[in-house]
C-alpha cells in the first residue's frame, strides 16, 4: 500500500498528463474536431480534481480539511430523548 506522500506525487503525474491532453485536445478543437471540443470539458474537471486530492494527500495530516474528498464534516444527529 503507498503511503499518502507518495499517493500525492501520483496525483500530480495524472495532473501533468491531464494538462498535456488538455492542451491536445484544445489543438484538435481549433481544428475544428467537435468530439474535442466536448472532452475539454471533462478534461478540466478532472484536472480540478486531481489539483484537489493531491493538495488534501500532501497535506492530510498537518491541514485542516473541508469535507470535500473526507468525511470530517459529518456529525450524529442529535436524537429527542422525548421523542422515545
Amino acid at each position: 500500500m503507498k503511503s499518502l506522500s507518495e499517493l500525492a506525487d501520483d496525483y500530480r503525474e495524472a495532473a501533468v498528463r491531464l494538462r498535456l491532453a488538455i492542451e491536445d485536445r484544445q489543438a484538435q478543437a481549433v481544428r475544428g474536431d467537435s468530439a474535442a471540443a466536448r472532452e475539454l470539458g471533462l478534461l478540466r474537471q478532472m484536472l480540478g480534481e486531481m489539483r484537489d486530492l493531491r493538495q488534501l494527500t500532501q497535506g492530510y495530516y498537518t491541514r485542516p480539511r473541508d469535507g470535500t474528498y473526507t468525511t470530517s464534516d459529518l456529525r450524529a444527529p442529535r436524537t429527542d430523548m422525548s421523542k422515545k
